[in-house]
């Protein structure tokens, strides 16, 4: 009862801002839009990491526009003008600190109200934007609305918590202009969930991506051999919504942890948490610890014993997502677009 009624109401806040009842606010350059329908476990920061990356590369100046999950501050907060953070985690939130530690070029920003973070990056040079974890923010409007699903579980079990994962009702996938089903495999997705997508938006295309390790790093962003130190044993950590996924990333990677002591997703670590951890390496005679870059940053490299890094990298594997992407914020086409809204 109380899940339908708060489907009820998210479903005409949707509507609210659709018709125009609620205004939404408009840049100058074009937005992309990187959501989840559910609660964490998509890899959505290293594919934000990887349309950055790629969008830099193609000679934009993107700017990453973030809430700034956890910060300390409010308001708007440059946190990188893309020559790496001008803040502390704790000042400008993990997430986007990890951001911009991995993307020298890319600007970063928080705020609370994304379209006045888009426009501070605005006067810092950025000339278009990507909305992390955009979906739900309805005060923005977007170019382009990726939606990404996680091809294992793509619909968090199609309940709203405690029961399941979901953040919005499926009707809201009718809202999205692209659906990517993360962690593809051979056998993911299924037909049933590609027949739903269908059902809700026949329209929106499917695309595909898979997560890859790319290596181990040490704190100060150098690569580490991995053959070297799997011959010593490790504590693995990690405070994110799907501990399971780390470990099969360690696997792909060789490693075999002794232990995988995992914190409730965003966890911030205290002393007493920073103690923990030394603790079960030694009692698990580890000699090293591995981690997630965002843990990484959380724990501000107050460790005694070495720690390193895994980073993930996206491998879309369609070549036809990029062009449709700049068919959604380029010129005529945008202007189409803003026009169809």
């Amino acid at each position: 009862m109380i899940s339908r009624l708060y489907a009820r109401v998210l479903e005409a806040r949707a509507r609210r801002y659709a018709s125009g009842k609620t205004p939404s606010e408009r840049l100058n350059h074009p937005v992309i839009s990187v959501g989840n329908l559910t609660m964490g476990g998509t890899g959505k920061t290293p594919f934000v990491a990887h349309l950055a990356r790629r969008l830099r590369f193609e000679g934009k100046r993107p700017a990453i526009l973030s809430r700034g999950y956890g910060r300390t501050s409010k308001g708007v907060l440059l946190v990188s003008e893309g020559h790496g953070p001008l803040v502390t985690p704790d000042f400008g939130g993990y997430e986007p600190v990890a951001l911009a530690m991995r993307l020298p070029g890319v600007i970063v920003a928080v705020g609370e109200r994304r379209a006045k973070a888009g426009r501070a990056a605005e006067a810092a040079g950025a000339d278009l934007f990507i909305l992390d974890d955009g979906f739900q923010h309805l005060a923005l409007e977007r170019d382009a609305n990726l939606l990404l699903l996680d091809a294992k579980d793509p619909f968090g079990g199609g309940r709203f918590p405690p029961r399941g994962r979901l953040r919005e009702p499926l009707s809201a996938l009718a809202r999205a202009d692209a659906f990517v089903f993360t962690r593809a495999e051979a056998d993911t997705p299924s037909a049933e969930a590609v027949a739903t997508l269908s059902r809700w938006n026949p329209a929106a295309p499917v695309f595909t991506a898979r997560l890859r390790a790319s290596g181990l790093y040490d704190d100060s962003g150098a690569p580490v051999e991995g053959s070297a130190l799997q011959e010593r044993r490790c504590l693995a950590v990690c405070g994110i919504a799907r501990p399971e996924a780390f470990a099969a990333t360690l696997a792909e990677l060789g490693i075999a942890a002794e232990q995988i002591l995992a914190f409730r997703d965003h966890h911030r670590y205290t002393a007493r948490d920073l103690a923990r951890i030394e603790r079960a390496a030694r009692a698990a005679g580890a000699a090293w610890i591995v981690t997630t870059e965002k843990d990484a940053v959380k724990m501000g490299g107050a460790l005694s014993i070495p720690t390193v890094t895994v980073r993930i990298s996206v491998e879309v594997g369609e070549a036809g997502f990029f062009p449709f992407l700049a068919s959604r914020i380029s010129g005529p086409s945008r202007t189409a677009a803003r026009a169809g809204r």
